[in-house]
C-alpha cells in the first residue's frame, strides 16, 4: 500500500517512494524511477477499489409546523407580488428554526445578504428554502449552482398558482449536490399559517432591469432587434424553460400578440434539477 502524504509536509521528502501526495487541487503520484524523481497528477489510485459519492442524512425532518409557516409566507408573498421569496433554515441544539433575511425578489429570482455575525452564537444556518411562484419546484441551473456552494439542505416549493404546491429537495456537501426525495428532509404542512407583518416587510421588489442597447440587424416584428445571449447556460432545467416561456409570453403581449407553442420531447436523457415530489 502506497503511503498518502499531505502536501507541504516534511514527510513528502523523507518517505520511501512511491507515495501519493494529497494537495489542495487533487491527488499526485510521487515516485523515483530510472529517469529521476517525478510527481504527476492522477485521477485515482489504480490498485485501490472505486468508490462513489454519497450523503446519509442524519438530522430530523423539518417539522410540519415550521413548514406551514414557511409555505404560508411564500403564499402571501406570491399573492402580494407574484414573486419568489426565501427563508433560511437554522439549527440550535434542540432542533430547527427559521430566519427570514432582508431580500429583493422578482418573478424568477431572489437576492439576499446575511451577516452571520449578527446571529446568536448558538444558531447555525444549515440550509435554505425558496419559492418558485407559479413555476414548478425543480431546481433551476442557477439554484443548483448556488446550492452546491452552500453546505446544507435546500428545498424549493412551486406551483403557487395551484391549490397544491410541489416540492423538490437536495443536500449539498463540499461542493457536491445530491438530489433527495422531499420526504427525506421535511414533513408536509397540512394547513398553512399566515406570516407576521415583520416577515413581509423584509421583502422588497427588485427594480426592473434597464433596457440594453441592442446591436445588429432588425430581426423581429416592426424592426425590433432581438438580442441573443452569447453563452448558453449549462444544466438547464424545466424551471429555466418555464421562466423563458413566461418572459416570452409577456413580451409577445406587449407587442400585441398571443404566444402559442408546442413542446415536443426528444429522445435521450434529460435533466431536471432536484428530487421533485408533487
Amino acid at each position: 500500500m502506497f503511503p498518502i502524504l499531505p502536501a507541504g509536509s516534511s514527510a513528502v521528502t523523507n518517505t520511501a517512494l512511491p507515495a501519493f501526495v494529497v494537495a489542495h487541487d487533487g491527488l499526485y503520484l510521487r515516485k523515483q524511477s530510472l529517469l529521476g524523481l517525478s510527481q504527476t497528477k492522477v485521477d485515482g489510485a489504480e490498485h485501490l477499489p472505486a468508490e462513489t459519492e454519497f450523503v446519509e442524512y442524519a438530522l430530523p425532518k423539518v417539522p410540519a409546523d415550521l413548514m406551514a409557516r414557511v409555505v404560508g409566507f411564500f403564499r402571501s408573498v406570491y399573492r402580494l407580488h407574484k414573486t419568489e421569496a426565501l427563508v433560511l433554515f437554522t439549527w440550535r441544539a434542540e432542533g430547527f428554526d427559521l430566519f427570514v433575511p432582508d431580500q429583493q425578489v422578482s418573478l424568477a429570482s431572489v437576492k439576499h445578504r446575511l451577516d452571520e455575525s449578527a446571529l446568536p452564537s448558538d444558531l447555525r444556518v444549515i440550509g435554505s428554502i425558496h419559492s418558485h411562484g407559479p413555476f414548478g419546484a425543480g431546481a433551476s441551473s442557477i439554484d443548483a449552482a448556488d446550492e452546491a456552494e452552500f453546505d446544507g439542505i435546500h428545498v424549493v416549493v412551486g406551483n403557487f398558482d395551484r391549490r397544491r404546491q410541489s416540492y423538490s429537495a437536495a443536500i449539498a456537501v463540499d461542493g457536491q449536490r445530491f438530489d433527495v426525495r422531499p420526504n427525506v428532509v421535511l414533513e408536509r404542512p397540512r394547513r398553512l399559517i399566515e406570516p407576521p407583518d415583520d416577515w413581509l416587510r423584509r421583502v422588497k421588489l427588485l427594480p426592473p432591469p434597464r433596457p440594453s442597447k441592442a446591436t445588429g440587424k432588425p430581426t423581429g416584428s416592426k424592426g425590433a432587434t432581438a438580442s441573443v445571449p452569447s453563452v448558453a447556460r449549462n444544466r438547464a432545467g424545466n424551471v429555466d424553460l418555464d421562466v423563458a416561456l413566461a418572459r416570452a409570453d409577456r413580451l409577445a403581449g406587449q407587442l400585441g400578440y398571443h404566444l402559442s407553442y408546442w413542446l415536443v420531447p426528444v429522445s435521450g436523457p434529460s435533466r431536471t434539477g432536484g428530487g421533485v415530489d408533487d
